[in-house]
């Protein structure tokens, strides 16, 4: 038999708001701008012949000039691309059989200056610049997107004090977190074949712009009373 001074005692504990938990929902993002430290450069070899044979020909004695040539630059990275063979219709002005083919060349590089002295060299030989751009490496994304993890989380936790504060409550834990996956910045392309078409005389240039890497974290979190 329950007596009346325990079971009054037990239903004013319930029923009071003192020992109620309150979960406040957040997020928060934090940005880290960082520079590009990878030069992705593209090239491309192309050709047009009477016949498709000697088309291809020449544009193979291109890209391997081309590949001996930045080997030589240990600094770079290079491979080849997309190899494409086509036939050139006849227009009013020509009426001759002609063919077209190309093949594109992969250069990336660290070292921006070397790079972009080997893309010079390479326009001097007969190829073209078709793209120039700047990028993350997977390790300075990786590595910006924890820093920035780091600084959402803080932030995080220092706007749960601030709305316990304000609600005259205090922080007791955290119930879930929910952090998000990294995703890989947009750059945007600095220069396009229709910019540098033409064999350039001198080295192009190429000056990269910091990009923001971004992380958001999410939380339950459970407010005490004071």
């Amino acid at each position: 038999m329950i007596r009346p001074a325990a079971l009054a005692l037990a239903l004013l504990l319930a029923a009071s708001p003192a020992l109620a938990e309150t979960l406040l929902h957040l997020a928060q993002t934090a940005t880290v701008m960082v520079a590009p430290d990878t030069l992705d450069a593209t090239l491309r070899a192309q050709v047009t012949s009477a016949n498709a044979a000697d088309a291809q020909k020449r544009v193979n004695a291109m890209i391997a000039d081309a590949l001996a040539h930045a080997r030589q630059v240990a600094a770079v990275t290079t491979s080849t691309g997309g190899y494409t063979v086509w036939r050139v219709g006849p227009t009013p002005q020509d009426r001759s059989e002609r063919w077209e083919a190309g093949q594109t060349l992969e250069l990336k590089s660290h070292d921006g200056g070397a790079l972009l002295k080997l893309a010079g060299e390479l326009q001097q030989k007969g190829l073209a610049m078709q793209q120039l751009e700047w990028r993350l490496s997977r390790q300075a994304e990786t590595k910006a997107h924890a820093e920035a993890t780091r600084q959402a989380i803080s932030q995080l936790r220092d706007r749960v004090d601030e709305a316990a504060a304000l609600l005259g409550l205090r922080f007791g834990s955290f119930k879930e977190i929910r952090l998000d996956v990294p995703r890989t910045p947009v750059f945007p392309r600095m220069m396009t074949t229709a910019a540098m078409a033409a064999p350039a005389a001198a080295p192009p240039s190429a000056v990269g712009q910091e990009v923001a890497v971004t992380a958001t974290a999410e939380a339950d979190a459970i407010l005490l009373p004071r």
